[in-house]
């Protein structure tokens, strides 16, 4: 039974992530990595469309001792992220 709940819940999450994909795709942002997790999917896209700026987080970063920004912002259930 945990196993049938854990991969419904993985197919609904990559359901998720294709209709994020496809709004992203349809708005000129390309999809350069999904992850999905038994939380919530991570999409990372380059050409973010204007409707996900607005609505954005920025947070930073620390990466191999340097700091980057990188922005967050949720669509349909799932992250997006891009840097």
């Amino acid at each position: 039974r945990n196993n049938t709940m854990i991969t419904e819940r993985i197919a609904e999450h990559i359901s998720m992530a294709e209709a994020a994909q496809d709004w992203l795709r349809a708005r000129g942002s390309r999809v350069t990595d999904v992850r999905v997790f038994m939380r919530r999917p991570l999409l990372e896209i380059a050409c973010p469309p204007s409707e996900l700026v607005r609505s954005a987080n920025r947070i930073t970063e620390t990466h191999n001792g340097g700091t980057r920004s990188v922005w967050f912002a949720t669509l349909g259930g799932c992250g997006v992220i891009w840097r």
